[in-house]
This record gives structure tokens, sequence and C-alpha cells, in this order.
């Protein structure tokens, strides 16, 4: 059949896999012809993004919008609106998450972890932090223009406000009179009055509007300035009934900087106006990020006073990236909190689960804390995605694969371990748990449809049986996106006492370390070796896999090298090792190109290019101080070539050995 004769419904699904696979190709496939275009428009507009800057700007680009609209006839194919970027900056607000941290674009973290939350302990926060916006004000009637938008004859189903500026009014009228089935996703949503007594009118008409489907609170205990914040129990009574729609919440807690200077007792919550208890909530997604201090049950007893745990189809309790020690505690699900969630919960709905655990014995010994997990993953029934960071062992990963493999899509694993040395008097020996080969063929056998996996791999110089274990992964006959974690990590240094690795002489020396008196410089070699990750070396791993893929092929790794340096201990080997380390540890991303059928067409790009500048820096300081003895060992392995600019150009990774080898 000729494609231009193809009827109508088909072309609509060639449109609709475009969108997602090659979005660049569903605008070429709408200028194809009359009948591609018709098929395929109302997808160019079904999302629309509006980043926010200033006024002037804001108003061009709305007109604009509203002028192509127009032209090709498309306000009736928008569904989902989201609004981005801050339209009135506010220099006051200071917020210790996201967008407010820098450094974490500029060691290049921000392209590697897409998902995953920032949450900082020693940032500002402050929670109350200007007046309420108000209605017909200056800075309400500035979002004239998207409130035009709205009154044209679309269908709008979904509004998305990311913006840093407080919801306006004007927005909130036109949603409730024009679009009253249309759904508010608010992910900057904050009171700022709850201290008053009785919060200011428009904050309770905003929180308790029947447009209010998700809300993303970013909270605190108390704040910089030793103000209490309140949101997170105005939101557990806003989900028990107050917010009629309200269906998912996300959590992100803060344990804000100069937030402990102040011993004073946390004020008495006064409740919302309207508020009268009795009543439980039917929440359909729960998040509880950052600071949750889920180490202790009663977190998700107060939640279970307003929430029905049994409406819930997505789950995630702890996480947020460099939480820290301390944070780390407080942030994850201690054995303690998953006996009791097992022995007082179930979740019959629970599709989607993201938990953080923690052992939470730095104080006391915990034996119990594996069987209490085991049993927590037995309350949720056939998981389809599954992601879980932080302290496992054997049996968890036995219990997880052997109940919920069979309906996993999608599976993370990250575990690892705190970095303290003593935990209640003893000596932590505590180690993250290792994905082998064989646990890898374990994953293999027991996900069938799984399609998306993340977890770590033991970097070993390279060697063949490394190899082995990345083309295991072409045996995965649904996979079709990995992310790899190279871990560079050592804790057998301190944590195994029959590890003994021999090295020749000179390697065989102990640093002249004082904080690694304990360290040979044969293990730091393999350190550096091991964190070394150029692009000859990721194409490698990308082939070995792809060599013998078995099913559908792999459209996507991510390879991700980290850990370099953890040798067991919360000490650093300073800031000479760190330079190095950041430039050698490189992350990549391969992509296959879906316009071509070719089995070789694919992308590959490094990850990370906000970490330029760091890395310029990094060599700044290399060039006039460092370390002679990490300097030594460096050189030892990568000695200088003649006619380069300095030791960048002279190192490579350790080819991977893919020699012919079976299972």
């Amino acid at each position: 059949m000729a494609f231009l004769s193809f009827p109508l419904e088909v072309l609509q699904k060639i449109a609709a896999f475009l969108v997602t696979a090659h979005r660049p190709s569903l605008y070429a496939f709408t200028l194809t012809n009359k009948a591609c275009h018709a098929a395929a428009i109302f997808l160019v507009f079904r999302k629309i993004v509006i980043t926010v800057d200033d006024r002037k700007e804001l108003r061009r680009d709305v007109d604009r919008l509203i002028e192509t609209l127009s032209r090709t006839d498309s306000f009736r194919h928008i569904r989902r609106i989201t609004i981005k970027g801050a339209l009135r900056p506010s220099a006051k607000r200071t917020e210790g998450f996201g967008r407010q941290t820098p450094w974490w674009h500029d060691i290049g973290l921000a392209e590697v972890l897409l998902d995953e939350e920032v949450v900082y302990y020693d940032d500002l926060y402050t929670v109350y932090d200007g007046g309420v916006i108000e209605k017909s004000s200056e800075e309400d009637m500035a979002w004239a223009p998207v409130v035009n938008l709205l009154q044209a004859k679309i269908h709008l189903e979904d509004l998305v406000y990311d913006c840093q500026s407080q919801f306006p009014p004007s927005l909130l009228r036109i949603l409730h009179e024009q679009h009253p089935q249309c759904r508010l996703h608010h992910l900057t949503f904050r009171f700022q009055t709850l201290l008053w007594g009785i919060p200011y009118s428009y904050e309770m008409e905003l929180a308790t509007s029947p447009s209010l489907h998700r809300v993303k609170v970013t909270c605190a205990l108390r704040d910089s300035h030793g103000d209490d914040d309140f949101n997170l129990e105005a939101m557990m009574e806003l989900t028990s009934g107050l917010a009629p729609n309200l269906k998912e919440v996300i959590f992100l807690n803060l344990l804000p900087g100069s937030s402990l200077k102040s011993v004073r007792p946390r004020g008495l919550w006064q409740g919302l106006p309207g508020f009268t208890g009795g009543k439980v909530g039917t929440l359909t997604s729960l998040s509880l990020k950052g600071y949750s201090r889920l180490n202790s049950p009663k977190m998700l007893q107060n939640w279970a006073r307003y929430t029905d745990f049994a409406f819930l189809e997505h789950l995630t309790l702890g996480g947020g990236y460099n939480t820290g020690c301390y944070g780390a505690k407080m942030s994850g699900l201690s054995g303690e909190t998953m006996e009791w969630v097992s022995q007082n919960h179930f979740f019959p709905r629970v599709k989607t689960l993201n938990v953080y655990l923690t052992r939470d014995d730095d104080f006391h010994k915990k034996p119990n804390y594996c069987e209490h997990a085991v049993s927590f993953f037995h309350v949720f029934e056939a998981l389809e995605e599954l992601s879980i960071n932080g302290s496992m062992d054997s049996p968890i990963l036995d219990t997880v694969l052997s109940h919920h493999g069979q309906t996993l899509k999608k599976l993370s694993f990250h575990p690892f371990e705190n970095y303290f040395e003593t935990s209640g008097g003893h000596n932590r020996l505590d180690m993250p748990l290792e994905f082998t080969q064989d646990r890898v063929l374990q994953i293999e056998a027991q996900c069938p449809i799984l399609e998306e996996l993340t977890v770590p791999v033991k970097r070993n110089k390279s060697s063949a049986s490394e190899a082995r274990i990345y083309r295991c992964f072409g045996r995965m006959k649904s996979l079709r996106s990995l992310f790899l974690i190279l871990d560079c990590s050592n804790r057998r240094v301190t944590r195994n006492s029959t590890y003994n690795p021999k090295f020749d002489a000179e390697d065989q020396k102990p640093l002249d370390n004082g904080s690694h008196p304990f360290l040979k410089r044969g293990e730091l070699k393999e350190t550096f070796i091991n964190c070394a990750v150029d692009e000859l070396l990721a194409r490698s791993i990308w082939g070995t896999i792809n060599q013998n893929k078995s099913g559908r092929r792999l459209e996507r790794l991510k390879l991700w090298a980290t850990g370099a340096g953890e040798y067991g201990v919360n000490r650093s080997l300073g800031c000479t090792f760190s330079a190095m380390v950041q430039s050698l540890a490189r992350s990549w991303l391969f992509e296959r190109v879906p316009r071509n059928d070719e089995e070789e067409s694919f992308t590959v790009r490094e990850l990370g290019h906000g970490k330029k500048a760091n890395d310029q820096q990094n060599q700044s300081y290399l060039a006039y101080r460092h370390d002679p003895e990490i300097w030594e060992v460096l050189r030892s392995i990568w000695p200088a070539k003649e006619g380069s600019r300095d030791w960048q150009d002279d190192w490579l990774s350790f080819p991977l050995q893919v020699e012919d080898f079976s299972y």
C-alpha cells in the first residue's frame, strides 16, 4: 500500500509513535503532505510549555503562540499547559533545593540523575518570605496573557504550574469559570501565612480549590530564621477532604541551615479553618522525600490518620541525593518503621514503589533489619515499578525478585551503606550489596518483562570478569533502557579483614597520608584505573551488551562512574585526588537513532557539560599545587606523552577485555 493512501487511523498511530520516539520527526511528519498534517497536528499542540521570565517577554511569547494557534486552527488540540520559570523573582526567597544550588550543575550531575531531588542540610530556607499575591494587583494582572490564552476555546485537561512565582488569583478564577474539569498540578505550593492564626483567604481558596489535583511542597520543621513551618500539618489536613480532588502529594522535607539554633519547643499547630477531623482522604500518590524522619514509624502513623493507604497506587518513602550521613539516617525507612508497616497496613493498589532504606544502627545494633525489610516487601502485590536505594542484603533482593519479578517492568537498585566507621560501639562492617554476574542473571531469569533497569556494576580494571557482567544484560529480552552505576569504591580496605591484595614492592607501600594510613599505593592506583571512563571504554560496554542482545534492541544506555575514593571511612583523600577523579570519572549516554533501522546507528554524548568550568578550575589548581605522592601514583599509570599539554592528554581507560568467553 502506498504511503499516501494510508488511512487516517494508521497515520495517527505513526504520529503517536513519533511523539515519544523522536519528536523532531513529528514536526517533519506534519510537513509531508496534507494527510500527514491532519493526522499529526493535534499532537504538536497537545502539550504546550510556557517559560516565564519577565512580563514583556511573557506577553510577546503568548501573543505569538495565540497567533500560531489561530493560523493553524489548533486551539482545540490543547490538552496540557505547563508554566515554568519565575515572573517576579524574589531576592528574599532562599530555599535549600533545586535551582538554588548551582554546584549540582557544576559537577555534572544534573544531566546524570535527572529524577533525583537535591537536598542540602546546610542551605538557608525561609518559609514566610513575602506577602501573598493580591487579586487584581499589578503582579496578578501581569498574567493577563496567559488568562487570555485560557479564555480561548480550548479543552484544557491539565495545567502544570512549576513556576517560582505565587499562583495568580486571575489564573485560578479562569480555571474555575471556564475549565472546571481541568486538573491543577501545583509544583511550587506553599502556605506562607500559617503563623497568622487564620491563613490569608486567597491561600485557603487556592488550597481548597476543586481544581487542585497534585501538589509539591517544600517544608521544614523550622526555617533558618527560627520560624516554625506547619506546611506538613496543613497538607495532611487538606488531604483528608478540605481539598476535595487532591490526589497526588509530593513532600520535600528540609533541615535548613541555622534551623537548629533555637532550642525552644515547637509551637502548637492550630489547624486549618474548616477542618473537623474524623475523615480520611483517598490519595493515589504520596511521596515523602528528603529529611522525612522515616527512621521512626511516627511519620507514617500521622499520615495514616489523614489518608487511606489502601487507595495508594504510587508510593515514595525517603530519598533525595546528597542527603549525607545524618540526613540518610533520618531520610530512610528503618527496620522499625518497616516492621510497623508490615504489621499494620496493606497496599493492594500500589504499582510503583520507591524506597530509601537505612539500618539506623548508629547507636544500637539492629539485628532484625533484614527480616523486617523482607516482611515489608511482602505487603505489596505485583509491583510494576520498583526502586530501592540504601542498605540491602541478599534475602531482600531474593524476596523482591521472587515476589515481584514476574510483573516488574522498571527496576532500580542502588545499594549503599553508612560511611561512618563505627556504630553502636562496634566497627561497622556493612558492605553495599554487590551485583555479581550471578545476581544479574538472577534478575534476567526472574524478571521476564523487564524494560528498564538501573543497577551498579563493580569496576574491576576492565577485566574479563567485568566484561562478562556487561554481556549478561544482552540476555534480557525485553530490556530497552539500561542505567549502569559504575561503582569505583573499595570498602573492603577497611571492612573486610580477609582482604589482603598483593602488589609489587612499590605499590605495596602505604600512602604517607594522615587520613588514610591504611591505604596502599596499589589500592589508590586501582581506584584511578577504575574511575577512568573515556569514550572508547564506554563504546566497548555498549557494544558488548548489544553484540548478542536477544529480543528487542537496547534503545538507551547511561553510564555513571561514581564512588572513587570511598574506602569505608568518612574521610577525604584531599583536593588533589578529588580534582583528578572529577576529570577521570566521566558519564555517557547512548541512544539508538529511531529514524535509522541500521543496527549500528546510535548517538553517544558525554553527560555533564555544566562541569567544564569546574574542570578548568581543577586543572588550574593542579598546575600550581598538588599532593606529590598522589600525583606520582597517577603518573605511574599514565606517564607524560611527548607533546602533551597536561596530564589530561595522557590518560586512557584500560580497554575492556572482551575476548570470547562463555557464560
